[in-house]
């Protein structure tokens, strides 16, 4: 079978229907758009790689970006990441637009690939789209840092579904997640890197989770992932996920920067007061952690206010 040249894959792109970009992880720049892209943006190819992402991508900012890029960096290869936001046209209001964005390689240079195009064209009224006005609504129930949900919210959402959790009804599983080195990350490196690391860590928790999961950040340095009509083992497959991508967590600015982790799951079988089912698991992962291992994943088992 004859290969395709560089030229025809150029070609290709530039006939995409979907918006395509090629940025550049170092500075974010903007390498490439297409020609469909840029006509819908109501611009020229060449007024666009002057002026750059931002001018068409409103509410991302450079440090989202570069927040967004670097966790790519720890991401199986051909995963990518989902990136929801506004697209702006020369001409009319903004259109909501899903990006699937890769990093890849290539003749020992890492470009990113964005393809994106207007949710509204993609898909009918699905969930997806509910979920989106959804997170519209709660945005003052979000963590400011890592964009989960804040403590009270959880606890609501925690209340709502531990009500049904029984044997003829739902399963849950809970992911108790604690940044074991929080503290001394903020004191050697300093607030804004640790409040760096937090808000990556949001978006690597909202990446390895499933759709229906709910992420929060419980306190300062603990996370949590509530996933309804889920066991333990689909609990456990998650919290491997994540301590895998921590693992290769790097800042090429900090190279002795590193985040170690402690994770511990439990599925609830029975009803309970959030507050203090929370307490048991965290007093749980507490008797278990080890100091001397960087990343630690602990299977709790079944826990209710009722079990020992």
């Amino acid at each position: 079978m004859a290969k395709i040249s560089e030229q025809e894959i150029a070609h290709i792109l530039q006939q995409s229907l979907d918006l395509v970009l090629v940025l550049d992880p170092r500075d974010r720049s903007l390498l490439f758009i297409n020609e469909h892209g840029a006509a819908w943006l109501g611009k020229t190819v060449d007024e666009l790689m002057e002026q750059g992402p931002f001018s068409f991508l409103p509410e991302l900012t450079d440090g989202e970006l570069e927040g967004i890029l670097e966790n790519l960096q720890y991401i199986d290869i051909g995963e990518g990441m989902t990136l929801v936001t506004p697209v702006r046209r020369s001409i009319g209001s903004d259109h909501d637009f899903e990006f699937r964005i890769q990093l890849l390689d290539f003749e020992g240079r890492s470009y990113v690939v964005a393809n994106g195009r207007d949710i509204a064209e993609r898909v009918a009224v699905t969930d997806q789209v509910h979920n989106l006005l959804a997170d519209a609504q709660i945005e003052s129930r979000q963590d400011k840092t890592t964009h989960l949900y804040q403590r009270d919210a959880f606890l609501q959402l925690f209340r709502e579904l531990i009500d049904q959790v029984g044997p003829s009804g739902l399963r849950l599983t809970l992911l108790a997640i604690d940044m074991k080195n929080l503290h001394e990350i903020n004191e050697q490196f300093g607030q804004s890197i640790g409040d760096r690391v937090l808000k990556n860590m949001g978006s690597l928790l909202q990446h390895c989770a499933g759709r229906d999961d709910i992420c929060a950040r419980f306190s300062g340095r603990k996370l949590c992932v509530l996933m309804p009509n889920k066991g333990q083992h689909d609990g456990l497959q998650i919290a491997e996920k994540i301590s895998k991508a921590l693992g290769k967590v790097k800042y090429s600015e900090f190279p002795t920067l590193r985040i170690h982790s402690s994770v511990g799951v439990a599925e609830l079988p029975e009803p309970g007061e959030p507050d203090l089912l929370l307490d048991k698991v965290i007093s749980r992962m507490r008797e278990l952690k080890n100091p001397d291992i960087a990343h630690e994943v602990h299977r709790l088992g079944l826990v209710s206010l009722q079990l020992p």
